[in-house]
Formats: structure tokens, sequence, C-alpha cells
């Protein structure tokens, strides 16, 4: 199992439409051979002393994959390439971590 955790900024006055290609693009993804999860987070304000400072323009998308070879067929996806082409100018910054069980 491989697990995606994909951290965005999204530039000011840009997040309304890039959530819309999310929805767009969500749907392909979780029809994809080996995807177990691909969802977009938004952050909240919680009662937690640990919790960054919330950003209103930071978005998480949480992937999980049956592979690292299913990971990679995903992003070899003209979908995602179309995709990604679409949205790049509407982000900031974009961090990556790529995960396995640690047990």
């Amino acid at each position: 199992m491989i697990s995606l955790v994909v951290t965005m900024v999204i530039k000011e006055g840009r997040m309304d439409e890039f959530l819309a290609e999310c929805k767009k693009i969500r749907p392909k993804v979780l029809a994809e051979k080996g995807c177990f999860a691909y969802d977009y987070f938004k952050e909240v304000q919680s009662p937690l002393g640990s919790q960054e400072p919330v950003q209103k323009n930071r978005i998480t998308l949480l992937e999980r994959w049956e592979s690292m070879e299913a990971l990679q067929e995903h992003s070899d996806a003209p979908h995602m390439k179309e995709f990604l082409s679409k949205v790049k100018e509407w982000r900031e910054s974009v961090t990556s971590r790529v995960l396995e069980p640690a047990f």
C-alpha cells in the first residue's frame, strides 16, 4: 500500500475554479486500477494545541494506491497530464510525501 500526502497552496482568488477541476478529475482517478482513495481537504480550526495555523488557501490531497506501479500508471494517465496542465498556474506551491506502512 502506498499513500501520498500532497499539499498545495492555491493563488488568491483561484480556489473556486481549482476545486471545480478537482471535482471533475476525482471520479476518473477513483476509477483507475489500484486507486483506493483520492480525497481533497481544506483546513478548519480545532481545539488541538498541536495544530498548525490554518491557511485558507492550502488544500491537502490524500491518496492511497495498491502499489508503486499503480501510482506510476496514475501519474502517466492522459487525464492527469491534462488536469495538471490546467491547474498549474493556479497553484503557488506543491509538496508531496510518498509513504508506505511502517508496520
